[in-house]
């Protein structure tokens, strides 16, 4: 009987975690987005499309990790930065020079300067998701957005 008892906390306890770690995950209001890409300097004129980059890519989610994918490649944060290339998972590296998990979190500014790297270097082409959803589509308005 105890032997059930202490299965059943641990359990209830491991189900509580694995709840409490998925409920911390921000998702950012398209404003939120407006707000961040603004801090960065981003230009208002093409603030839309980055919105539309992030909303395609992760649902505007800070701390998404999808994969494996191609050669166990994995992608982190708002804009799904991929370890193939652009940062390195357990130590800084890529392109970025980052560690991949430190895309993982609320602070998207680490995210952002990568993401600008990458746009840099290759266009938003590099994201099948503004590709599909965001190349010569209607963008998100953001004129309801306060500037800062």
């Amino acid at each position: 009987m105890r032997k059930i008892r202490f299965t059943l906390i641990l359990t209830l306890l491991a189900a509580s975690f694995f709840i409490t770690s998925h409920v911390e995950a921000k998702i950012l209001a398209e404003c939120e987005a407006v707000q961040e890409l603004t801090k960065a300097k981003i230009p208002r004129s093409l603030i839309s499309n980055w919105v539309c980059l992030m909303e395609s890519v992760s649902g505007l989610d800070t701390q998404l990790v999808t994969g494996p994918k191609t050669a166990s490649s994995y992608n982190y944060g708002i804009f799904q930065i991929s370890s193939l290339k652009w940062c390195s998972r357990g130590h800084s590296g890529g392109i970025c020079n980052k560690r991949c998990e430190d895309f993982a979190n609320d602070d998207i500014q680490d995210d952002i300067e990568c993401a600008k790297r990458i746009q840099n270097m290759e266009g938003f082409k590099a994201w099948d998701g503004w590709v599909k959803n965001c190349k010569n589509k209607p963008l998100p308005n953001i004129g309801n957005c306060k500037r800062r």
